[in-house]
């Protein structure tokens, strides 16, 4: 499982995660790797996810970010909502019904998931536990610095977050953070 968070200034929009990947065998849980990459830069979009890594597409193995990238080419000039609804119409049709998705675009930031594809200003997702106590820890953030002194604060405070709670096993691992400035038109 993981932690992500997605939001969006009038500059842009900034996703954060931790990188622990883990697995569950015979009931325990075990770490497999704390250096996944899980945001994943695909032409102006930013994406990450919670949940399942690979899946089985046209009766191929592919990761996620194969996914994405295949998604985002064939759907080369659609409207950001339209886009999302498109992701969320495909997932559904695969293993990734269960995850939950953050694409980031511009000053728009989407959460995306079988039930729901909403343009919000503040999403986190994955362990649901983690989520639900970073969310006082986000609004410490003043949203009026510039997006790369924004990104490195975030950051910091992921990182600080996963210290403070080993509890939560779920997470772990180096903290990454990506934005993306809105382009003027």
């Amino acid at each position: 499982m993981t932690i992500a968070i997605g939001f969006n200034t009038g500059e842009g929009s900034i996703i954060a995660t931790d990188s622990r990947l883990t697995m569950q065998l015979n009931r325990r849980l075990f770490v497999k790797s704390d250096q996944t990459q899980k945001i994943f830069r695909i032409n102006d979009y930013l994406f990450t996810t919670a949940g399942q890594y690979n899946l089985k597409w046209n009766n191929q193995w592919l990761s996620v970010k194969e996914f994405l990238i295949n998604f985002v080419a064939r759907h080369p000039a659609w409207q950001h909502q339209a886009l999302a609804t498109a992701l969320q119409a495909e997932m559904i049709t695969t293993n990734l019904d269960d995850n939950d998705f953050i694409m980031a675009v511009g000053r728009e930031t989407w959460l995306i998931n079988r039930n729901e594809v909403s343009s919000l200003s503040y999403t986190a997702i994955g362990t649901k536990n983690a989520a639900e106590k970073f969310y006082p820890v986000f609004f410490t953030l003043n949203d009026n610095l510039p997006l790369p002194l924004l990104a490195q604060m975030l950051e910091t405070k992921l990182t600080e977050f996963i210290a403070k709670n080993p509890q939560i096993g779920k997470i772990g691992g180096p903290v990454q953070v990506a934005y993306i400035q809105y382009k003027n038109a």
